[in-house]
């Protein structure tokens, strides 16, 4: 970027260093047309005729450079028979130069190295005894008389571009380093995060790098969840292997009638054993940038099968759903959310099941989900609500079920950074509301 922008730069520059200095040579021409018309103006006043009707210049001229030779400066006046040329001419070949009819105005720049400035006025002199005599005042002036002016300008003009191109590439480098230095930051936080001496990327950066920032925060978060849970996952395998193992090594020293079966068992036990946690592990790891998962979809597919299960107690469901809502998280966690809290309502309701979802708005951006399960059953008392997000822990017992459900729930939850609030529903039963952060 800094070899490009300086490129660019010096290609700006010299563009508009080209331009002055043609608009500067055009001014000075137009100066110097200006100089050569009053020196034509000078040799015409000196100019007077004589008895015989020829006209005869003075040698005041009034430009003591059109007397001196090798001025630069040269002046001609000549007609059809006469022809005049001043002192400062001498020595010097110059061009021919074709009369002009009377009131026309010429100016020709040089065309060669060796080519002068030309200006030429044609006009009519009316002698005294009524002849008019045409005559044409040529001024010529040497291209060095231009030639000084645009070098000292042009040198003069070089040198400030060249220091206002230096200050400014001096000033773009430094805005280059002080824009990607947060980006130097950045990339030695994740060095430090890879070396192991942080565990996430720290400290203050501009606005426009916060959502990397976040993204990146929450993907080395998402990481350490899940080897987390796999390492908890691999423990509690250990852990339960325990036992089948035993059994298999007591079979072993000592055999009887009853080792075979009883290893055998311990085999099957170990088998489901290792497939279960291991699928439970693998199905519990998150993705950091998941997919937007339509709620009003998910909660329609989930009503469909409970509605078919519980269709003998003819239960009344209101859904209420804003249009678009998303769940950012694996569908199958929405499902089992879904269906653990709707099974539960449909299970100990009477006649009436209430579900709701709205987006947690902060800052004009949704920053979590809301969703709330109501029924109009039997409703769980206070000092019951931590005793039921146990395992295996029921609020009816004679209620069919393993009471796995609310204890799924908040796991899935704790995953996913959410909370869960148990509470009295306006229908009379219970109310579960969960909180989840957008991720």
């Amino acid at each position: 970027m800094g070899l490009a922008a300086a490129l660019i730069l010096l290609l700006a520059l010299s563009l508009v260093g080209l331009a002055l200095a043609a608009a500067d040579k055009r001014s000075a021409e137009a100066n110097l047309q200006d100089r050569m018309q009053s020196w034509a103006y000078l040799i015409l006043a000196a100019a007077e005729p004589d008895a015989s009707g020829h006209i005869q210049v003075s040698e005041e001229l009034g430009d003591p450079r059109l007397s001196q030779p090798g001025s630069g400066i040269y002046g001609q006046l000549h007609g059809s028979d006469q022809y005049w040329i001043s002192p400062s001419t001498l020595g010097v070949q110059l061009p021919w130069l074709p009369l002009l009819p009377s009131g026309q105005i010429r100016f020709d720049v040089p065309v060669t190295e060796q080519s002068p400035y030309v200006y030429q006025l044609g006009l009519s002199w009316h002698l005294d005894n009524d002849e008019i005599l045409p005559l044409t005042v040529s001024v010529l002036v040497s291209e060095d008389e231009i030639k000084r002016q645009t070098t000292a300008f042009q040198k003069g003009l070089w040198r400030a571009l060249g220091a206002a191109g230096l200050i400014l590439l001096l000033a773009q480098s430094l805005l280059i380093w002080l824009a990607f230095r947060p980006l130097q930051r950045i990339a030695g936080d994740v060095a430090a995060v890879e070396s192991g001496v942080a565990e996430a990327l720290t400290g203050r950066h501009p606005a426009e790098l916060d959502p990397l920032v976040r993204n990146l925060n929450k993907l080395l978060a998402t990481e350490k969840a899940n080897q987390l849970r796999y390492r908890n996952a691999l423990d509690s395998l250990a852990h339960s292997l325990k036992t089948p193992l035993a059994v298999i090594k007591s079979g072993l020293e000592d055999p009887g009638p009853d080792s075979a079966a009883a290893m055998q068992r311990a085999t099957e036990e170990m088998n489901h054993l290792i497939s279960t946690r291991l699928q439970r592990a693998a199905g519990s790891t998150r993705r950091t940038m998941a997919q937007a998962v339509d709620i009003g979809t998910q909660v329609q597919r989930v009503l469909r099968s409970l509605e078919k299960v519980y269709s003998h107690k003819m239960i009344t469901v209101d859904v209420t759903i804003p249009a678009g809502l998303a769940f950012y998280g694996e569908q199958r966690d929405l499902l089992e959310i879904l269906g653990n809290l709707l099974d539960n309502a449909f299970k100990y309701g009477r006649r009436k099941v209430s579900f709701s979802a709205n987006a947690i708005v902060e800052g004009g951006r949704q920053v979590g989900l809301q969703l709330r399960v109501e029924d109009d059953g039997p409703g769980i008392a206070g000092e019951q609500w931590p005793h039921l997000l146990q395992r295996g822990m029921r609020g009816d017992e004679r209620v069919e079920g393993h009471g796995l459900g609310l204890a799924i729930v908040l796991e899935l939850l704790s995953a996913y950074g959410g909370s869960m609030d148990i509470g009295r529903s306006e229908l009379g039963g219970a109310r579960i509301e969960l909180e989840i952060p957008v991720t």
